[in-house]
């Protein structure tokens, strides 16, 4: 079993090479295939180093983002098909993990999994907020994380292409025609890619054909009531994701007192399954313990590790199961011992005395 995938390219040549190294990793059985757009030699020049993991290569003007993925896909043949941004990087066991259910579970077209988000220097954000382990949610929502979706290519041949009209939308276009012609999807309980989240990013963008695409989307796919509520939530979204003023802020804030005594009267049980990996799924509200999972790529290991959060003590943090001190004279950083440190960090973080509390970023250095 291969996969095939599509990493498309236009500058950032500063991001691809967590990309890359994140597949390398992990690289039996993977065809590689880029399209770099890039007008210089920038992206060409990191890949000089990579050259090994291609299966095809471009280098030029293309169509557009959506066009360059499926020219990945039709130049590669690989049984399962999948995209990376060029920013985004895989978790270093994602293949294994998603290979594992396609083979254990043959009737399974589509696998997809959890996304970590962190900013643009690999600071920890939260977990993508919208996944929902039930599919039939997809025609109200993009409940999947695109970097962590991965399909049958017998799949895809039945649905047809990308559609390269799409800039925004694409995959979750692609996931509902999926689900409209009965491929069955299987969540994974895990996180399978990172995704960085920045100011310049398509999806914080902010612009109005990301709407009219959304917009049209819920139109052919969802109920008048539910395709409002749904526009209003990824509204909601975007005006979290970046700095408002003016009459933006004033909708942030009513927004934000409207869910808040939503969440006052709803039942706790329900609200309590929403949780993942310990965090609420929007604000990072801490439920007992927090599990932050991070792929390490760089050469050398990190010397501490930094917790920005609410508490006015600092929470007990352990690393792979052991436990570290807080740094002497410092607030919230840690320092990391010598010890066997893998390509995956697992950070366990608790308030010591069991308190309601908000995670707001982790960062190793």
């Amino acid at each position: 079993m291969q996969f095939s995938i599509a990493i498309p390219v236009y500058r950032q040549a500063n991001f691809l090479p967590s990309a890359l190294e994140s597949i390398r990793v992990q690289a039996r059985d993977v065809q590689l295939a880029v399209m770099d757009a890039t007008p210089d030699d920038s992206v060409q020049e990191v890949l000089e180093n990579y050259r090994r993991l291609l299966s095809y290569h471009r280098h030029g003007p293309d169509a557009g983002q959506t066009a360059a993925i499926q020219e990945g896909w039709d130049n590669t043949d690989g049984e399962i098909v999948a995209w990376l941004c060029a920013d985004d990087y895989f978790f270093p066991d994602t293949f294994d993990a998603v290979k594992r259910v396609f083979i254990s579970h043959p009737d399974v077209s589509v696998v997809y999994g959890d996304s970590v988000f962190v900013d643009e220097v690999g600071q920890f954000l939260g977990y993508f907020p919208e996944i929902d382990s039930d599919i039939s949610s997809i025609s109200k929502g993009c409940c999947i994380s695109q970097p962590s979706c991965f399909v049958r290519r017998t799949a895809l041949e039945k649905v047809g292409r990308l559609n390269s009209k799409l800039h925004y939308i694409m995959d979750w276009n692609l996931w509902t025609r999926l689900y409209r012609s009965g491929a069955k999807f299987h969540y994974l309980n895990k996180p399978l890619s990172v995704v960085r989240m920045y100011e310049g990013t398509k999806t914080s963008s902010r612009s109005w054909m990301r709407f009219f695409e959304i917009g049209r989307h819920l139109w052919l796919n969802a109920t008048p009531t539910a395709a409002v509520r749904s526009l209003i939530g990824f509204y909601y979204q975007d005006l979290l994701s970046g700095q408002v003023i003016g009459f933006e802020q004033f909708l942030l804030k009513t927004l934000n007192f409207y869910r808040q005594q939503k969440c006052r009267f709803r039942d706790p049980s329900r609200l309590s399954r929403r949780f993942n990996y310990g965090l609420s799924p929007h604000g990072n509200e801490v439920e007992c313990q927090a599990d932050v999972f991070l792929p390490w790529y760089n050469q050398l290991p990190p010397a501490v590790v930094w917790v920005r959060c609410d508490l006015e003590t600092a929470p007990e943090v352990y690393l792979n199961g052991q436990r570290l001190s807080v740094k002497t004279g410092s607030r919230f950083c840690y320092e990391i011992p010598a010890i066997d440190l893998s390509s995956l960090f697992h950070l366990q973080l608790s308030s010591p005395k069991d308190k309601v509390w908000h995670l707001h970023a982790v960062k190793f250095q």
